[in-house]
């Protein structure tokens, strides 16, 4: 049986390159995928990060949504700290109006930037760090359009045919256990992957609610992959991205993806060069002739047929490539 895939798409910058081109690679990317048979393209948010070229997936959904034709395009996730339930829920109820059963709605609770991007997004105001699964109760009841905090307030657009699919974003057993209780999706970050990955998992689909927002569950496992026609030169294409999720690790705001060369000089014989290279062995890296195998393997691990692919490379021919022998792969 064939996988559903999918595209995590964090429109990556270059050295020496431009958000803009992160965007317009972006656009072209979502119109090879829409193609090519993928299920789904989600996008990041990112604000005040040098590595990422979009900070607002909500509006790159709406115009991916636009110019492609069968393909589920989404927020993987929107960073609810940041904003409110009720604007939330209005783009979303929009989205889902103009394009019925093709939007989806990620929410995520990390802050999607470092302290000076999160403060000015809450208006230079502290955060407030109230429960956010609190702030996803208020978005089912505006999409729902259910009484809520305000008993006459309405989110237009009014009336859905069809409620838009929402995955709750996470990587711990807390997170996979609310999105159980509201019965919506839940997306692991294998990529960001802890001891408990399939404990959480497992959790999720043993407590799903089917009386809640949706009555079947929906698991996404999304994994970091690197493909090339030897071992040797998927794994070399990886660096970049390995480096990014090890200055995440670090707390810091990562850099635009370095070429490869440069990753190495700056790793071998430092004090990070273990721990670089136990990330990298965590990306999936393979050949065309093994990738399938490699990524069924991955979702027999955690129970589910769908996984969202990451794959951020510094040249972009090497990520197309990727995600071109992923999807010829799955047959």
């Amino acid at each position: 049986m064939k996988l559903k895939l999918g595209i995590l798409d964090q429109s990556p910058t270059i050295e020496g390159g431009s958000s803009l081109q992160a965007l317009k690679n972006s656009i072209d990317l979502a119109l090879f995928a829409d193609k090519a048979g993928f299920h789904s393209v989600i996008y990041s948010e990112h604000h005040g990060v040098e590595a990422y070229g979009s900070s607002s997936p909500e509006i790159l959904s709406a115009i991916i949504l636009s110019k492609t034709e069968r393909i589920k395009v989404g927020t993987g996730g929107i960073m609810m700290k940041n904003y409110s339930a009720y604007k939330i829920a209005e783009w979303a109820k929009m989205l889902e109006s103009l394009y019925p059963e093709r939007f989806v709605l990620g929410l995520g609770k990390a802050p999607g930037g470092l302290k000076d991007a999160v403060s000015a997004l809450n208006n230079h105001r502290p955060v407030v760090l109230s429960s956010q699964e609190t702030k996803l109760e208020e978005i089912i009841q505006y999409i729902k359009e259910e009484k809520g905090v305000y008993e006459e307030l309405i989110a237009q657009p009014k009336g859905l045919t069809h409620l838009p699919e929402i995955l709750w974003l996470g990587s711990g057993i807390q997170s996979a256990r609310e999105a159980a209780q509201h019965g919506v999706g839940y997306s692991y970050a294998d990529f960001m992957r802890n001891d408990q990955g399939t404990k959480s998992t497992e959790t999720y689909l043993s407590e799903f609610d089917r009386n809640q927002y949706s009555p079947v569950p929906s698991l996404q496992v999304a994994v970091a992959v690197s493909v090339a026609e030897d071992l040797k030169s998927a794994q070399y294409n990886a660096y970049g991205m390995a480096y990014q999720f090890l200055q995440a690790r670090h707390i810091q705001a990562p850099e635009a993806l370095l070429p490869s060369e440069t990753v190495e000089q700056r790793i071998l014989g430092s004090e990070d060069e273990e721990e670089f290279f136990k990330i990298l062995d965590h990306i999936i890296t393979d050949t065309p002739g093994n990738i399938s195998a490699r990524l069924r393997e991955k979702a027999d691990e955690y129970g589910t047929d769908e996984l969202i692919i990451l794959c951020n490379m510094f040249k972009e021919t090497d990520r197309i490539d990727t995600y071109k022998s992923i999807i010829l792969a799955n047959v």
